[in-house]
């Protein structure tokens, strides 16, 4: 079994702890795991800002633990985690556990320095992730958060409650997959990582904050429930240009009620499920509109609209500015 453990605060420190581990050299802020451990790679980042980035992809060849013991020094790590789970992992932050089993999840989520915190999981396991590390007076300086003291307090008071961890929904991804994709190379690349670091982050807390406004908030869906409504966001959006199956349809998949299915969906993702589709619909449209290689007439019949003036009134109802007009700043 691989088993690494740390308890400072720094994720330099950190990768090179583990590659030292491991035995193995760091080139550009990156190592790449021997072939018996692991494929992959772990690399840090110190932005401009002042932030620590954690960026990894991971798929293990044995058995593994990787464990970070509390601390006195008070500090924050945003988790952005895609993880594909062929047999079994177990999240444990303090005496309280989340058991993962033959699935996948992408979910984002908070952990303090006041807390023990590990992941432990099986040969196979796919962990790829972006982890942020920051402090309270960050928040206060860059994101403008109003209360982020009662923010910060009440979500890690409540650990690993449903509650705390929120899927990773398209935007999330589209993010992240930018950080994965921006080759270091790349002239603009820190200007483009902080980008999209800060607005994973700023999202990430401004939900959270809207989420706690709601009375409700604390009557968290079941694990089971959680994982059906994920399902079905994946089959909505794993081809977004295909049209999207009907409620009676995602309801028969996931095996439970069409009424029971758009309530919760609404509660994980924040709307109704056609909403989401539709806006998750205009987001590929746009970025296909800013790679310059596509017409406005080439994307909107990907998307299946046979009609053009239909996909521009609901390109520009998501973005407030007609496709062409978008076209016109490139």
């Amino acid at each position: 079994m691989f088993q690494f453990d740390i308890s400072h605060t720094r994720y330099e420190q950190m990768v090179k702890d583990m590659a030292s581990q491991l035995n193995v050299p760091i080139v550009d802020n990156r190592f790449t795991f021997p072939e018996e451990v692991a494929d992959g790679y772990s690399m840090y980042l110190n932005l401009p800002n002042g932030l620590q980035v954690h960026i990894f992809d991971i798929k293990f060849n044995q058995d593994w633990r990787y464990a970070r013991h509390k601390n006195e020094t008070e500090f924050y790590t945003l988790r952005f985690d895609e993880l594909v789970i062929p047999d079994s992992m177990i999240i444990t932050i303090d005496d309280e556990k989340i058991r993962e089993t033959n699935t996948s999840r992408n979910i984002a989520y908070l952990t303090s320095s006041l807390f023990d915190w590990s992941y432990m999981g099986t040969k196979g396991s796919h962990c790829k992730g972006v982890h942020i590390l920051f402090d309270k007076e960050f928040l206060r300086k860059y994101l403008d958060l109003s209360k982020v003291e009662d923010v910060l307090t009440t979500y890690i008071s409540l650990r690993v409650e449903n509650f705390t961890i929120m899927p990773l929904d398209s935007k999330f991804k589209r993010w992240m997959d930018s950080i994965y994709e921006t080759e270091p190379s790349n002239h603009m690349y820190m200007t483009i990582i902080t980008n999209r670091i800060m607005l994973l982050g700023e999202r990430f807390f401004t939900l959270i904050y809207e989420k706690m406004k709601n009375p409700a908030f604390r009557v968290p869906l079941s694990q089971e429930d959680i994982d059906r409504v994920m399902r079905v966001e994946h089959i909505l959006t794993k081809d977004i240009f295909q049209p999207a199956p009907s409620i009676q349809q995602l309801a028969k998949m996931v095996a439970i009620s069409e009424s029971k299915l758009k309530k919760d969906f609404k509660v994980m993702y924040g709307a109704p499920i056609y909403e989401y589709y539709q806006r998750t619909r205009m987001q590929a449209a746009q970025d296909k509109l800013l790679t310059g290689r596509f017409s406005v007439k080439e994307v909107a019949m990907e998307l299946g609209y046979s009609n053009l003036s239909n996909f521009t009134i609901a390109f520009k109802k998501e973005f407030g500015i007609l496709p062409s007009q978008l076209l016109a700043t490139l």
